[in-house]
């Protein structure tokens, strides 16, 4: 009796699995075709998402070649340009030039001459006039008291640019050449109308702006005369910024067409803060300003 109760629970167990199993099977069946049929709907829509965003892709991709194209034809125009707007602006001039930070680029002492301009001496500062190799020496042979390499070098770029802007000390020079702490091209026996100082990088980490370069500036102003800070594009700006202090002109971006352009605007008479970076006020100088400065 027993035997046939546990067979009865047993067989109505059986059935009612076999029951669920077939329940869920086509249960699954029929949710299979759903679902595919919703996958095929899903790929759909992404195909024709893909097929937008390739479409976008190739009008974005057109117009950034239309925009490169663009900017090279203004960029050859603005190079072209060039001489039109500064040609004999700085006739009868003579430029001294600075290069503290850096070498100036081709292009500038290229548009000086074309602007009438006589660029010379163009003097190089090897390793930012850093004296700890032979500041025993200099300081025997000039006899001066400083007693730091750092004072020693300030104080001797305050004199090279009161050589440089007098034409009278020439000597200086040429020592300071010969013990490879300048490089030099050009006449320095004649006084210069105006200079340019070239800042940047170079040197930097070393005090070079505060031992060097602002003393260049200190030693021309006291002399009364004109000096225009300038640096790449591709500067920190710091060399600007320290520049600006001394209440002097500067161009931050000298490497481009339209810096060079206001560089030699503010030698003609048009002094500003110019450039891209924010140490900058303009561009160029206001057109209703622009003039010709005649040499005395």
């Amino acid at each position: 009796m027993i035997m046939d109760i546990r067979y009865h629970i047993i067989t109505l167990v059986a059935v009612f699995l076999m029951l669920g199993l077939g329940i869920l099977i086509g249960t699954t069946m029929v949710g299979s075709d759903a679902i595919l049929k919703q996958q095929g709907q899903l790929a759909e829509r992404i195909e024709k998402q893909f097929n937008d965003l390739r479409s976008e892709n190739e009008k974005v991709r057109q117009r950034i070649e239309q925009v490169e194209a663009e900017n090279g034809v203004l960029r050859t125009f603005a190079e072209e340009i060039v001489p039109f707007a500064t040609a004999g602006r700085l006739q009868g001039l003579r430029i001294g030039l600075f290069e503290a930070g850096g070498p100036a680029p081709q292009e500038l002492l290229n548009e000086l001459r074309v602007a009438g301009a006589e660029v010379e001496p163009v003097i190089t500062f090897v390793n930012g006039l850093d004296l700890a190799s032979s500041y025993e020496k200099l300081r025997q042979d000039f006899g001066w008291p400083d007693k730091k390499p750092e004072d020693l070098s300030a104080r001797l770029a305050h004199e090279i640019s009161r050589a440089v802007a007098t034409g009278q000390n020439p000597s200086l020079i040429s020592y300071l050449q010969e013990e490879g702490l300048l490089t030099v091209s050009g006449n320095c026996n004649k006084p210069v109308n105006a200079v340019i100082l070239v800042g940047g990088t170079e040197g930097a980490e070393n005090g070079r702006i505060s031992r060097v370069d602002l003393n260049l500036i200190d030693g021309i102003i006291e002399e009364g005369i004109e000096i225009v800070g300038v640096e790449e594009s591709t500067g920190s700006g710091d060399s600007i910024k320290e520049y600006q202090r001394r209440k002097i002109s500067t161009v931050d971006n000298v490497d481009t067409p339209w810096g060079r352009v206001a560089l030699v605007l503010a030698l003609s008479g048009q002094p500003g803060k110019y450039g891209t970076k924010p140490t900058a006020k303009q561009l160029l100088p206001t057109h209703s300003t622009v003039g010709v400065n005649k040499p005395v």
